[in-house]
């Protein structure tokens, strides 16, 4: 009696949880984990902006870290939507929405609204600034509105502010954070092209393994050899490729793989070991970025806040409104009360300004992710109709089809992530993709 049976051994044996046994796009903390890093990236900003200093630990950086997991988790969730969308136009018209629109009503609003506060600050007047030469408000909107920032101020402004501070080299900008949102975009681009390509299913998925470790090369050469890096791939180029080409390709291996990566309690101490150990090279993303990218995604999937950002996802305003905002409260002085007045006004500000965003801008587009020309409609044709009409039943024998009885066990069985009906998540969940 003491003995048990080995089959009851095995049937109480716990399995290992993988990230495909636990992702439910309806049921995450991704969005808790965008939204903590969005706020992350306020108070960064803040310290930063209001001329406190510089949040920086050895090489331990919050603002780049916060950026850098925006990427992974976009990589996850877009290579999700990807699996779940039926067209590679589809899947970009999809990305357009959650990028564009609220891109573009934040150009204008700094043009319209933010610049001229700070020229009327520091003129009294707003005479002249309409014409105010190349820097304008109207090439500020038309230069940029393709997510490739090529101009950062608008006619002089932000000025007098502690960022940046004279003699660093840094050019005056109204919106810091808005460089990112084109590296985003490029990286859409790239896996639509791995789609169509058939890279992404599972039997060709090992390509997307040798271009992530292709690029993890370039960076040990850039580390190795900034000179010939620079030199060879461009130092913005080989800046972006080898940080948010990388991290997005590790979220996408991260979803692609998802039946093989367990979720570990272990894995992820280990990783947050990793990462906090990276900091002593000189070079820390040799070593910190696997690590990072699955703690980033075992948060995502094991922390218990499931609902908080599902409903509201401010976090793209957060991330695009807040630099702007805070400079504009550096124009006016506000810093010079302290940093608690500072942080609260700042973070009071781009938390309306997001909630704007969402609630008027990011919410409507997304509503139009089923929108189909009309013309494309006609050249599809009209469904075809049968020949034969079906007979008529009178009215006493009209009847409504009884729905089939489902098993519930069955149906739990069945769910698969890329077969879910829901709403798609990286319009909820990303910060750009979409950071």
């Amino acid at each position: 009696m003491f003995l048990l049976n080995w089959r009851d051994i095995l049937r109480r044996t716990p399995e290992r949880a993988t990230i495909a046994s636990v992702f439910d796009p309806r049921d995450n903390s991704l969005s808790l984990v965008r939204l903590t890093l969005a706020w992350i990236i306020v108070v960064y900003h803040a310290w930063t902006l209001g001329g406190f200093g510089q949040l920086e630990v050895n090489r331990f950086n919050p603002g780049v870290l916060t950026v850098d997991g925006f990427f992974v988790i976009s990589g996850f969730l877009v290579t999700y939507s990807w699996s779940r969308t039926d067209t590679a136009g589809r899947f970009l018209w999809h990305r357009f929405l959650r990028i564009f629109p609220a891109f573009w009503v934040c150009l204008i609003v700094i043009a319209g609204v933010f610049a001229p506060l700070a020229w009327l600050h520091d003129r009294g007047s707003l005479d002249g600034y309409l014409n105010s030469g190349p820097h304008g408000p109207i090439q500020y909107i038309l230069q940029n509105s393709g997510l490739r920032i090529r101009m950062s101020d608008i006619s002089g402004t932000p000025h007098g502010v502690p960022f940046p501070k004279p003699g660093s080299g840094l050019s005056q900008a109204w919106d810091g954070s808005l460089w990112t949102m084109w590296w985003d975009f490029q990286c859409y681009l790239g896996l639509a092209v791995l789609g169509l390509l058939g890279i992404l299913r599972p039997s060709r998925r090992y390509i997307v393994v040798l271009a992530a470790a292709g690029v993890w090369c370039v960076l040990v050469v850039h580390w190795l050899a900034p000179g010939f890096a620079s030199r060879e791939f461009g130092g913005q180029r080989a800046l972006g490729t080898t940080r948010f080409v990388l991290l997005f390709l590790l979220g996408a291996l991260l979803f692609l793989y998802r039946e093989r990566v367990f979720l570990s309690r272990l894995l992820a101490v280990l990783s947050m070991l990793a990462v906090a150990g990276s900091t002593l090279i000189s070079e820390p993303r040799i070593v910190s970025d696997p690590p990072f990218a699955y703690l980033v995604i075992w948060l995502g999937l094991r922390l218990p806040f499931r609902r908080i950002g599902t409903t509201r996802d401010i976090t793209y305003g957060l991330y695009i409104y807040s630099f702007p905002f805070q400079q504009l409260m550096a124009v006016y002085g506000v810093h010079r009360h302290g940093m608690a007045v500072y942080y609260v006004t700042c973070a009071s500000g781009s938390l309306i300004l997001a909630t704007g965003s969402w609630m008027f801008i990011e919410r409507p587009a997304q509503q139009l992710k089923s929108w189909t020309p009309r013309w494309f409609v006609r050249n599809q044709g009209s469904p075809p109709v049968s020949a034969i009409p079906a007979p008529r039943l009178s009215a006493n024998r009209r009847a409504r089809p009884a729905a089939p009885s489902v098993d519930p066990a069955s149906r739990l069985n069945n769910i698969h992530p890329s077969s879910a009906n829901s709403a798609d998540p990286t319009g909820a969940t990303h910060p750009s993709a979409n950071r």
